[in-house]
């Protein structure tokens, strides 16, 4: 049995825990009234080179002022010597050391200036806070206590203000029409999520009396049939119709899903791969080197899997994190279909009547515009790689089994790909379904759940788009609340005959807090049994 147990699906959680939205690390310093760190002088002159094709500097300082102040790469720093008092702003892109010499480098964007020790050159981090273990509170502290303390506002209030993931809610669904007068005609039926407001629905369920049809999502599912027959090699492939693609190894790591186990536990691993859930000990995939807003782009972001449970043991469903059209445009592939079949997708196959890395098929109508995934073989040798079409002519972009190109037989090797799928039209109002962001409601016209208890399965993201400064201040007053009620650090702050003493300074802050939370609070009403 594996030490880590996993029910097997995404928990419900921030679409970004790790992200500060809230407030933030220099927010909570200013509040604070935290003094300016003291300025470093450089030993030695800034020099330049290359990197990455990126031309940059590189600043020398001393290792001992390095432990001081904690320097860390995304750190934003003010350069300046006697010539240039202004200085520049520069964000630190990294840090190494100069070897023997006891020396540090901190790197950053050339600015096109250079600074020199004769000049009395000298390096400011724009934070007292810093990740230095010789300072009392660590920046990577306050960022921790700023995360604990988002959680907590989104608790007590009910609402978020940032996206957060809601997994598998269940709802009943029952119908209006008995009771609607004759000019409602545009929905049969509605229910109110628990948690408003919608930003996006990615799955939803509706009982059929014997399966549920997805209504919002693109998906496939992947069916595990005989675990001995894996070989130690198996690759699962994802790619959301982008030039990128996220490989999910078999092995024993935080990057990989074991495969020495059964099938139950071995789709739970499946999905907690691809959800990047920590609490199963599995960390971030990238899609090939996709970032977005200069972040890395993971399997998380794009894809959304459950295991096991109304699956079915040994199943794992996957689905795409876009919209239903743009879902269906992803593609899967595996390197094992002795162990793996795929059910709920479109596959389609067409010969090929060519080879090179440019080869052509007889009709490629049926497979994806744009990257697309595409593979050949039978059992347990799969050949895999991401091409792009251009009407019946594939290019080989990406061979990710190292062998496609040379196995192609022209008029002989039948091409096949899977694309996710769906089983209804996307959300419009005259069409199977549509929602009501700001209330949470969902109204359903054509396509709609069986009238029993717990029929619906839904899940989606909500969040207020808008960050109220309210909420900031509070947050970051909490996060200043906690920082005073730790007594290492209680000498930050000065006391004297001019000044409220801390444990005053604690109460009036906690009882302003409350204050302003107060009118973001939702109070539950529970009805009774006439209600």
């Amino acid at each position: 049995m594996p030490r880590t147990f996993n029910p097997g699906h995404r928990p419900s959680q921030p679409l970004y825990p790790d992200d500060l939205v809230y407030t933030t690390v220099a927010k909570v310093e200013s509040y604070l009234q935290l003094p300016e760190a003291k300025p470093t002088a450089l030993i030695g002159d800034t020099t330049t080179a290359t990197e990455n094709a990126v031309s940059i500097i590189k600043i020398p300082i001393a290792g001992a002022d390095y432990r001081r102040w904690g320097f860390a790469s995304g750190d934003v720093i003010t350069l300046y010597d006697n010539v240039d008092a202004l200085g520049c702003t520069l964000t630190l892109t990294g840090i190494e050391s100069t070897g023997s010499s006891g020396g540090v480098t901190l790197k950053a964007a050339n600015p096109g200036t250079a600074y020199t020790k004769a000049n009395e050159a000298n390096v400011q981090p724009t934070t007292i806070l810093s990740n230095s273990s010789q300072r009392g509170i660590s920046k990577a502290q306050v960022e921790n206590l700023i995360r604990r303390r988002q959680d907590y506002i989104d608790r007590i209030c009910r609402i978020a203000w940032r996206p957060r993931l809601v997994v598998d809610e269940y709802q009943n669904f029952t119908t209006f029409k008995p009771y609607r007068r004759r000019y409602y005609t545009d929905y049969v039926g509605a229910i109110y999520l628990r948690n408003r407001p919608i930003q996006r629905v990615l799955r939803m369920g509706v009982w059929q009396g014997d399966k549920y049809r997805e209504l919002a999502a693109s998906r496939v599912r992947l069916v595990l049939k005989d675990p001995h027959l894996f070989n130690g090699t198996d690759k699962i492939f994802l790619c959301p119709n982008i030039a990128h693609t996220a490989t999910l190894s078999s092995g024993t790591s935080g990057t990989t899903w074991a495969k020495d186990f059964g099938v139950k536990t071995i789709a739970s691993q499946i999905a907690s791969l691809i959800n990047e859930d920590a609490d199963a000990s599995k960390t971030a995939i990238q899609i090939g080197s996709m970032t977005d807003n200069g972040k890395a782009l993971n399997v998380s972001n794009e894809f959304l899997a459950t295991a096991n449970s109304d699956e079915g043991d040994g199943n794992v469903l996957i689905s795409s994190m876009r919209s239903t059209d743009e879902g269906e445009d992803a593609t899967i592939a595996t390197t094992n279909l002795s162990c793996f079949d795929l059910a709920l997708c479109t596959t389609v196959n067409s010969v090929a009547t060519s080879t090179g890395s440019t080869f052509n098929v007889t009709d490629g109508s049926g497979f994806t515009q744009g990257n697309g995934l595409y593979y050949y073989g039978t059992g347990a040798s799969i050949k895999v790689a991401r091409c792009t079409r251009d009407g019946n002519a594939l290019t080989i972009v990406e061979d990710l089994t190292s062998n496609f190109q040379s196995g192609l037989s022209a008029n002989v090797t039948d091409i096949f790909q899977t694309r996710f799928d769906s089983d209804a039209t996307d959300e419009q109002r005259q069409k199977d379904w549509w929602s009501m962001e700001d209330n949470g409601a969902i109204m359903f016209n054509n396509q709609y759940p069986f009238f029993e208890n717990h029929s619906i399965k839904l899940t989606y993201v909500y969040g207020e788009r808008y960050l109220d400064k309210s909420i900031e201040d509070a947050c970051t007053k909490l996060v200043a609340l906690d920082i005073m009620m730790t007594d290492d650090y209680t000498a930050m702050f000065p006391e004297g005959t001019q000044n409220v003493d801390l444990p005053q300074k604690i109460t009036k802050l906690e009882e302003e807090v409350k204050r302003i939370l107060i009118p973001y609070q939702e109070s539950i009403v529970v009805a009774g049994m006439g209600g």
